[in-house]
């Protein structure tokens, strides 16, 4: 029999205020447990330029 998969793409922005784009490691950190604990596993991280900022996307699946 075939495993079947299925997928999900976060994105993670950043705080960005006037002057300095951060990214808070443990608010990353916490989004990423959280769908650990749900049963997903991270299968790719891909960093994208929007606008000057660059924006974080995780792709997790998991077994149906």
């Amino acid at each position: 029999m075939k495993k079947k998969f299925e997928y999900k793409t976060v994105v993670i922005k950043p705080k960005v205020s006037f002057w300095t784009v951060e990214y808070d490691p443990v608010e990353m950190d916490k989004t990423l447990n959280q769908y650990g604990m749900d049963g997903w596993e991270l299968v790719g991280v891909e960093s994208r330029e929007h606008m000057g900022t660059y924006l974080f996307h995780y792709t997790f699946k998991r077994e149906l």
